[in-house]
């Protein structure tokens, strides 16, 4: 009994106890001190709840991923056919909105002095 006293007294707490003392220590250590011992089998639960839990996890990662990558080709896709729509745009607008098109004689056809379609 005086042994336990003696145990408890210099015990520092669950963490300290665990970092500081090797297994076999530790595990002699668990069996004399109540408060550690259940701090413990908190901490193996919670462990054990990891290693449920850890294959769900990484299902939902790669759900993820799946998710990263399909995002990823959208937006290559709407970048690669977004930039030759633009340019047509900007043709469209030159041609139509501003009036640069070209005239008959640019165009290449016979015109009569007034710069007018010659036809005979």
């Amino acid at each position: 009994m005086n042994e336990n006293n003696e145990n408890k007294k210099i015990c520092n707490g669950y963490e300290a106890m665990f970092t500081f003392l090797n297994e076999t220590d530790f595990l002699e250590h668990l069996k004399v001190c109540d408060e550690c011992a259940r701090e413990h089998a908190r901490m193996q639960r919670v462990s054990q709840l990891i290693r449920e839990a850890k294959p769900y996890i990484r299902e939902k990662q790669k759900s993820r991923n799946i998710l990263k990558s399909a995002a990823a080709v959208f937006v290559i896709a709407f970048a690669t056919l977004s930039v030759p729509l633009c340019m047509t745009g900007v043709s469209v607008y030159d041609d139509y909105v501003v009036q640069n098109t070209l005239t008959v004689e640019e165009m290449g056809m016979p015109v009569d002095e007034y710069g007018f379609l010659y036809v005979e």
